[in-house]
C-alpha cells in the first residue's frame, strides 16, 4: 500500500528544507505568494503554517509577519499573535 502525505504536511516540510538550507534566514515571504508558488490553495499553506508554529520552527507577530522562530526581531518578541493568523 502506497500512502501519500497530505499537502499542508508536503509544505510545511519543503519550508523547514527551505529554512536548512539558508534560503529563508530571517522573514518567509506572505502566504498567498508561498500558495502562488507552490501551486496550492492558500488554505493549504496557512495549515501549513500552523503546524510550522506547533513544531517551533516559525512565530507570528502580529503586523510584523512570520519569522524563522530563532530569528525573532528583539523588539517584537512582546507582540506576537497567539492564534498566529496573520499572513507568512
Amino acid at each position: 500500500m502506497f500512502i501519500t502525505k497530505h499537502a499542508y504536511l508536503q509544505v510545511a516540510d519543503d519550508i523547514v528544507r527551505r529554512i536548512d538550507e539558508r534560503e529563508f534566514t530571517i522573514k518567509l515571504p506572505a502566504e498567498r505568494a508561498l500558495a502562488e508558488e507552490y501551486q496550492t490553495a492558500y488554505t493549504t499553506v496557512r495549515r501549513a503554517a500552523r503546524e510550522l508554529r506547533k513544531r517551533g520552527v516559525i512565530t507570528t507577530i502580529h503586523g510584523r509577519g512570520t519569522f524563522i522562530a530563532n530569528a525573532v526581531p528583539a523588539d517584537a518578541s512582546h507582540r506576537r499573535d497567539p492564534a498566529g493568523d496573520d499572513d507568512l
